[in-house]
């Protein structure tokens, strides 16, 4: 059940990013930039930041930011702010799974 949310969550973020990428503006990217760098800052602290999360995807997300490429920094940022967020949830099922042995 827990893997058909995560997918669900995944699924909704690609969806989002695809209906906005025709159209999507400077304001946009930086504001999904500015999301996902502080979801993985909030991850980070808690000691479950995923390995590759900033040099594959919020490095190139800026990258593409400064290109004027904000269809592709949106997608790429919103992919970011997804690994966070899967991020936060293992670290909520670390806590307390010495609980359950």
């Amino acid at each position: 059940m827990k893997k058909i949310a995560i997918l669900l969550t995944m699924l909704l973020a690609f969806g989002a990013t695809s209906a906005i990428a025709g159209k999507a503006t400077r304001a946009q990217a930086a504001n999904a930039i500015l999301a996902a760098v502080q979801a993985n800052n909030k991850v980070r602290k808690m000691g479950f930041e995923w390995r590759d999360t900033y040099k594959k995807l919020l490095g190139p997300a800026k990258k593409a930011y400064r290109k004027g490429n904000y269809a592709k920094a949106i997608k790429l940022a919103n992919m970011a702010k997804t690994h966070a967020k899967l991020g936060m949830e293992q670290a909520k099922k670390a806590k307390y799974a010495d609980l359950h042995q």
